[in-house]
């Protein structure tokens, strides 16, 4: 575990916030696109086990998380102030596949993980980001997408901004007109749906998986991934980017 300060720690909506903590520069090195870290509040605090946090940027010696309040942990984490101290371990899992004309599809809190990919990839950045939420209140970091000058295909699902419906619907327009690979990360529903467009354009999808994480370095055996082929992978250690045509997405709950 290592321990880290929260410089900032600022409410986008009703329910997101963006933490930046201070962390050495030896250890961001160690980062790459879609992994992930776990934060620890305070051994006196429940709920005990760390969460799990996508790694949404790194500006100089400050790491962000954007995180939705959910439940405890999420509600003590949004409650913490500048000068807090926090602990955290990571990198976890393994990064982002290496892509080339590909699209991005987030949905609401799944934006989160793609902010460092951008930052990163500035010579392969994706062809188009397709970014659906609820409302428009939900579609935060817009102005930070924007810095990268990439066409932003956005949907709301109440009709408040953009295209009114969900963006599964604008990606499958998309791809049914110009075919090319998928990095998704989102709702359950929406990453099953994102894997039936790619099965009937004979597309490559990619998605952002999510389940109970507990030890973060594959000996709990807690965040197994059915595979169709069978058996399981372990989303923290062979994850959390699964291939959506080898895993076995009607077999989780």
């Amino acid at each position: 575990m290592y321990k880290a300060k929260i410089v900032l720690n600022k409410k986008e909506s009703d329910s997101i916030y963006l933490l930046g903590i201070k962390v050495l520069k030896n250890i961001l090195k160690k980062f790459e696109p879609g992994q992930f870290l776990k934060i620890k509040l305070d051994e006196k605090l429940d709920p005990l086990i760390p969460r799990p946090f996508s790694i949404h940027a790194i500006e100089d010696d400050i790491l962000y998380i954007l995180y939705q309040v959910i439940g405890k942990g999420t509600k003590n984490l949004s409650r913490l102030k500048k000068g807090d101290i926090i602990e955290f371990l990571g990198p976890l899992g393994k990064p982002f596949p290496q892509l080339k004309d590909y699209i991005l599809c987030a949905g609401g809190i799944g934006i989160a993980g793609f902010g460092y990919l951008l930052q990163k990839n500035k010579d392969n950045l994706p062809y188009k980001i397709f970014y659906g939420a609820k409302t428009k209140k939900d579609l935060v970091r817009l102005n930070f997408l924007k810095k990268f000058h990439i066409p932003i295909k956005i949907s709301t699902d109440d009709g408040s901004k953009g295209y009114k419906g969900f963006i599964t619907e604008l990606l499958e327009k998309e791809i049914k007109k110009e075919p090319k690979t998928i990095l998704a990360c989102g709702p359950f529903g929406m990453l099953k749906k994102i894997a039936e467009i790619a099965e009937n354009f004979k597309v490559d999808a990619y998605l952002v998986m999510e389940t109970f994480l507990a030890c973060g370095i594959g000996f709990c055996r807690g965040c197994v991934i059915p595979l169709k082929k069978g058996g399981y992978s372990h989303l923290c250690i062979d994850g959390p980017t699964f291939l959506s045509r080898e895993i076995d997405l009607n077999a989780i709950s």
